[in-house]
């Protein structure tokens, strides 16, 4: 995931993120390892890291986690 200040194309990242949606897996250790490998090849600016993942997250170092609850509730809102 994405998140910029407009399209198409951006001059400021607001985040990058990674959705993980295993049925028994959390967001672990090693998609956190690769999601900073993707963000030092994209910017060497310290963007904020950020989950989407159906079994939560088993490290830290994200600046959000978003799960099932939060993204039925924002689909509701929409």
């Amino acid at each position: 995931m994405v998140g910029a200040d407009r399209q198409p194309v951006a001059e400021r990242l607001l985040f990058l993120g990674s959705v993980k949606w295993l049925e028994n897996s959390p967001f672990d250790s090693h998609d956190l390892i690769a999601l900073q490998k993707h963000r030092a090849a994209i910017t060497d600016e310290p963007v904020p890291l950020v989950a989407v993942s159906r079994n939560g997250v088993g490290c830290s170092g994200l600046r959000a986690v978003y799960g099932p609850e939060e993204l039925l509730s924002a689909w509701r809102r929409a």
